[in-house]
């Protein structure tokens, strides 16, 4: 494999995760707040876990913008981690986002 190879997988990998995974976790945590599932949430839990993760999805998305990491270096992969775990974050912010609104109790 090619250099040109292994960053358009990459490229493709962060593209899938953003426009395809975070979505995809956001829905699912908010069609389980509307089932009225974990059962110990109530929607200022939601609140607190949208307003915390997405202080971190924030800070790991800016920190990993301001590496500018060298492709050939170990810290592109570092820099690839916090990114990648940044946008995971997001996703689940958006579906607390959503929880807070679709939550019921049963």
């Amino acid at each position: 494999m090619g250099s040109q190879t292994v960053l358009r997988l990459i490229d493709g990998f962060l593209l899938f995760t953003v426009f395809v995974g975070t979505p995809t976790i956001a829905a699912a945590i908010g069609y389980a707040a509307g089932r009225g599932r974990p059962k110990t949430f109530n929607r200022d839990t939601f609140v607190l876990g949208f307003i915390a993760t997405l202080m971190v999805s924030a800070f790991l998305i800016v920190y990993a913008q301001q590496m500018h990491a060298d492709v050939r270096t170990w810290q592109f992969l570092l820099q690839l981690a916090c990114f990648e775990l940044g946008v995971l974050l997001f996703g689940i912010a958006g579906g607390c986002a959503v929880g807070i609104f679709t939550h019921r109790t049963k």
